[in-house]
Protein backbone atom coordinates (compact mmCIF):
# COMPACT_ATOMS: atom_id res chain seq x y z
CA UNK A 1 0.00 0.00 0.00
CA UNK A 2 2.81 2.41 0.91
CA UNK A 3 4.65 1.39 -2.27
CA UNK A 4 1.54 2.08 -4.33
CA UNK A 5 1.20 5.55 -2.77
CA UNK A 6 4.86 6.31 -3.42
CA UNK A 7 4.47 5.28 -7.05
CA UNK A 8 1.41 7.51 -7.37
CA UNK A 9 3.34 10.45 -5.90
CA UNK A 10 6.19 9.79 -8.29
CA UNK A 11 3.78 9.72 -11.23
CA UNK A 12 2.19 13.03 -10.17
CA UNK A 13 5.62 14.59 -9.70
CA UNK A 14 6.71 13.50 -13.20
CA UNK A 15 3.52 14.94 -14.69
CA UNK A 16 4.10 18.26 -12.94
CA UNK A 17 7.68 18.41 -14.20
CA UNK A 18 6.53 17.66 -17.73
CA UNK A 19 3.86 20.40 -17.61
CA UNK A 20 6.29 22.92 -16.13
CA UNK A 21 8.91 22.18 -18.77
CA UNK A 22 6.28 22.72 -21.45
CA UNK A 23 5.38 26.08 -19.96
CA UNK A 24 9.05 27.09 -19.84
CA UNK A 25 9.65 26.15 -23.46
CA UNK A 26 6.44 27.93 -24.49
CA UNK A 27 7.50 31.08 -22.66
CA UNK A 28 10.97 30.80 -24.18
CA UNK A 29 9.44 30.67 -27.68
CA UNK A 30 7.35 33.75 -26.98
CA UNK A 31 10.36 35.67 -25.69
CA UNK A 32 12.33 34.86 -28.83
CA UNK A 33 9.52 35.96 -31.13
CA UNK A 34 9.02 39.22 -29.29
CA UNK A 35 12.70 40.19 -29.00
CA UNK A 36 13.48 43.66 -30.39
CA UNK A 37 15.30 43.83 -33.73
CA UNK A 38 19.04 43.60 -33.17
CA UNK A 39 21.98 44.36 -35.43
CA UNK A 40 21.91 40.78 -36.74
CA UNK A 41 18.56 41.58 -38.36
CA UNK A 42 20.05 44.50 -40.29
CA UNK A 43 21.43 43.24 -43.61
CA UNK A 44 23.81 46.18 -44.08
CA UNK A 45 25.29 46.09 -40.57
CA UNK A 46 28.99 46.98 -40.73
CA UNK A 47 28.85 48.19 -44.33
CA UNK A 48 30.12 51.62 -45.35
CA UNK A 49 28.33 53.34 -48.23
CA UNK A 50 29.01 56.77 -49.72
CA UNK A 51 26.01 58.57 -51.22
CA UNK A 52 26.98 61.39 -53.58
CA UNK A 53 24.17 63.81 -54.50
CA UNK A 54 25.66 65.40 -57.60
CA UNK A 55 26.15 69.16 -58.14
CA UNK A 56 25.07 71.75 -55.54
CA UNK A 57 25.54 75.43 -54.77
CA UNK A 58 26.52 77.44 -57.82
CA UNK A 59 26.34 74.26 -59.90
CA UNK A 60 22.65 73.58 -60.46
CA UNK A 61 23.20 70.67 -62.86
CA UNK A 62 20.52 70.10 -65.47
CA UNK A 63 17.27 72.02 -65.17
CA UNK A 64 13.82 72.55 -66.62
CA UNK A 65 12.16 75.86 -65.78
CA UNK A 66 12.37 76.05 -61.98
CA UNK A 67 13.11 72.35 -61.46
CA UNK A 68 16.80 71.85 -60.67
CA UNK A 69 18.80 68.65 -60.76
CA UNK A 70 20.82 69.56 -57.67
CA UNK A 71 17.63 69.70 -55.57
CA UNK A 72 16.33 66.33 -56.78
CA UNK A 73 19.73 64.73 -56.17
CA UNK A 74 19.83 65.96 -52.59
CA UNK A 75 16.24 64.93 -51.79
CA UNK A 76 16.79 61.42 -53.10
CA UNK A 77 20.18 61.33 -51.38
CA UNK A 78 18.62 62.01 -47.98
CA UNK A 79 15.93 59.39 -48.56
CA UNK A 80 18.57 56.85 -49.57
CA UNK A 81 20.73 57.66 -46.55
CA UNK A 82 17.77 57.23 -44.20
CA UNK A 83 16.86 53.85 -45.67
CA UNK A 84 20.43 52.48 -45.73
CA UNK A 85 21.06 53.71 -42.18
CA UNK A 86 17.93 51.94 -40.92
CA UNK A 87 19.31 48.75 -42.44
CA UNK A 88 22.55 49.06 -40.49
CA UNK A 89 24.92 50.81 -42.92
CA UNK A 90 27.20 53.68 -42.01
CA UNK A 91 26.35 56.23 -44.69
CA UNK A 92 28.58 59.15 -45.65
CA UNK A 93 27.08 61.85 -47.86
CA UNK A 94 29.41 64.00 -49.94
CA UNK A 95 27.10 66.95 -49.29
CA UNK A 96 24.12 67.50 -47.00
CA UNK A 97 23.12 70.98 -48.10
CA UNK A 98 22.90 73.10 -51.23
CA UNK A 99 26.63 73.65 -51.56
CA UNK A 100 29.41 72.90 -54.02
CA UNK A 101 32.61 71.23 -52.80
CA UNK A 102 35.24 73.05 -54.85
CA UNK A 103 36.48 74.94 -51.77
CA UNK A 104 37.75 71.71 -50.21
CA UNK A 105 40.91 71.48 -52.32
CA UNK A 106 43.15 73.45 -54.66
CA UNK A 107 44.09 70.54 -56.91
CA UNK A 108 42.84 72.16 -60.14
CA UNK A 109 42.35 75.70 -61.36
CA UNK A 110 38.98 74.62 -62.74
CA UNK A 111 36.22 74.98 -60.13
CA UNK A 112 34.19 72.05 -61.47
CA UNK A 113 37.17 69.67 -61.35
CA UNK A 114 37.95 70.72 -57.79
CA UNK A 115 34.36 69.88 -56.86
CA UNK A 116 34.64 66.45 -58.45
CA UNK A 117 38.02 65.82 -56.82
CA UNK A 118 36.51 66.61 -53.40
CA UNK A 119 33.87 63.93 -53.97
CA UNK A 120 36.51 61.41 -55.01
CA UNK A 121 38.57 62.29 -51.91
CA UNK A 122 35.56 61.65 -49.64
CA UNK A 123 35.04 58.25 -51.25
CA UNK A 124 38.67 57.18 -51.11
CA UNK A 125 39.27 58.45 -47.57
CA UNK A 126 36.27 56.56 -46.16
CA UNK A 127 37.13 53.27 -47.94
CA UNK A 128 33.49 52.27 -48.53
CA UNK A 129 32.08 48.95 -49.64
CA UNK A 130 30.52 50.95 -52.48
CA UNK A 131 29.38 54.40 -53.52
CA UNK A 132 26.33 55.67 -55.39
CA UNK A 133 26.51 58.98 -57.25
CA UNK A 134 23.04 60.41 -57.93
CA UNK A 135 22.26 62.55 -60.99
CA UNK A 136 19.46 63.58 -63.35
CA UNK A 137 19.99 63.36 -67.09
CA UNK A 138 19.34 65.81 -69.91
CA UNK A 139 19.43 65.25 -73.65
CA UNK A 140 18.67 68.17 -75.93
CA UNK A 141 17.62 66.35 -79.09
CA UNK A 142 14.54 64.19 -79.68
CA UNK A 143 14.94 60.74 -78.20
CA UNK A 144 12.82 57.77 -77.17
CA UNK A 145 14.78 56.57 -74.16
CA UNK A 146 13.64 57.51 -70.65
CA UNK A 147 13.97 56.36 -67.08
CA UNK A 148 16.96 55.52 -64.87
CA UNK A 149 20.29 54.51 -66.41
CA UNK A 150 23.23 53.18 -64.41
CA UNK A 151 26.74 54.07 -65.59
CA UNK A 152 29.90 52.26 -64.58
CA UNK A 153 33.61 52.16 -65.37
CA UNK A 154 35.14 48.75 -66.07
CA UNK A 155 38.54 49.14 -64.41
CA UNK A 156 36.99 47.09 -61.58
CA UNK A 157 34.89 44.01 -62.31
CA UNK A 158 32.69 44.81 -59.29
CA UNK A 159 31.52 48.04 -60.92
CA UNK A 160 29.77 46.20 -63.73
CA UNK A 161 28.22 43.71 -61.32
CA UNK A 162 26.88 46.51 -59.11
CA UNK A 163 25.58 48.42 -62.12
CA UNK A 164 23.79 45.35 -63.44
CA UNK A 165 22.12 44.60 -60.09
CA UNK A 166 20.91 48.17 -59.68
CA UNK A 167 19.69 48.51 -63.27
CA UNK A 168 17.69 45.29 -63.00
CA UNK A 169 15.91 46.61 -59.93
CA UNK A 170 15.33 50.07 -61.39
CA UNK A 171 13.93 48.61 -64.62
CA UNK A 172 11.29 46.76 -62.58
CA UNK A 173 9.76 49.95 -61.15
CA UNK A 174 6.10 50.64 -61.83
CA UNK A 175 4.51 53.80 -60.46
CA UNK A 176 0.98 55.09 -61.04
CA UNK A 177 0.66 52.79 -64.05
CA UNK A 178 3.96 53.93 -65.57
CA UNK A 179 6.50 51.20 -66.21
CA UNK A 180 10.20 51.75 -66.72
CA UNK A 181 11.87 50.78 -69.97
CA UNK A 182 14.29 47.86 -70.06
CA UNK A 183 17.36 50.11 -70.08
CA UNK A 184 20.81 48.53 -70.32
CA UNK A 185 23.76 49.57 -68.15
CA UNK A 186 26.32 51.79 -69.86
CA UNK A 187 30.01 52.51 -69.52
CA UNK A 188 30.54 56.13 -68.54
CA UNK A 189 33.65 58.25 -68.82
CA UNK A 190 32.99 60.23 -65.63
CA UNK A 191 35.63 61.74 -63.35
CA UNK A 192 34.16 60.20 -60.19
CA UNK A 193 34.07 56.72 -61.75
CA UNK A 194 37.55 56.99 -63.26
CA UNK A 195 39.29 58.18 -60.12
CA UNK A 196 37.61 56.36 -57.24
CA UNK A 197 39.48 53.40 -55.79
CA UNK A 198 36.36 51.64 -54.56
CA UNK A 199 33.39 50.02 -56.31
CA UNK A 200 30.67 52.40 -57.35
CA UNK A 201 28.30 53.61 -60.03
CA UNK A 202 26.65 56.77 -61.26
CA UNK A 203 22.85 56.61 -61.42
CA UNK A 204 21.07 58.95 -63.81
CA UNK A 205 17.61 58.74 -62.28
CA UNK A 206 15.75 60.01 -65.34
CA UNK A 207 15.66 62.79 -67.92
CA UNK A 208 14.61 66.18 -66.60
CA UNK A 209 13.53 67.34 -70.07
CA UNK A 210 11.40 64.25 -70.63
CA UNK A 211 7.86 65.01 -69.44
CA UNK A 212 7.14 61.60 -67.94
CA UNK A 213 10.48 61.43 -66.11
CA UNK A 214 10.17 65.00 -64.87
CA UNK A 215 6.72 64.25 -63.45
CA UNK A 216 8.04 61.13 -61.71
CA UNK A 217 11.17 62.72 -60.30
CA UNK A 218 9.22 65.51 -58.61
CA UNK A 219 6.95 63.07 -56.76
CA UNK A 220 8.02 62.16 -53.22
CA UNK A 221 6.62 58.63 -53.45
CA UNK A 222 8.50 57.92 -56.66
CA UNK A 223 11.69 59.20 -55.05
CA UNK A 224 11.11 56.75 -52.18
CA UNK A 225 10.51 53.97 -54.67
CA UNK A 226 13.80 54.81 -56.39
CA UNK A 227 15.68 54.53 -53.11
CA UNK A 228 13.98 51.24 -52.24
CA UNK A 229 15.04 49.73 -55.55
CA UNK A 230 18.59 51.05 -55.18
CA UNK A 231 18.68 49.46 -51.72
CA UNK A 232 17.45 46.13 -53.10
CA UNK A 233 20.06 46.32 -55.85
CA UNK A 234 22.76 46.91 -53.23
CA UNK A 235 21.56 43.81 -51.32
CA UNK A 236 21.66 41.79 -54.55
CA UNK A 237 25.25 42.94 -55.09
CA UNK A 238 26.48 42.31 -51.56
Amino acid sequence: MILLIEKEKLFILCCCCFILSGIVFSMKDRIITTMPITSSNKPLQGRIIVVDPGHGGIDKGSSYENILEKDINLKVGFKLKELLTRQGARVIMTRQSDTALDHQNQTYSNRHKRDLQARVDIINQNQPDLFISLHVNYFGRKFRIRGPIVFYQDHKAENRVLADKLQTRLNSIEYEGIEMLNNPIRKGDYFILNNSKYPGVLVEMGFINKEIDRWLLTHQQFQKLLTQQIYRGILDYL
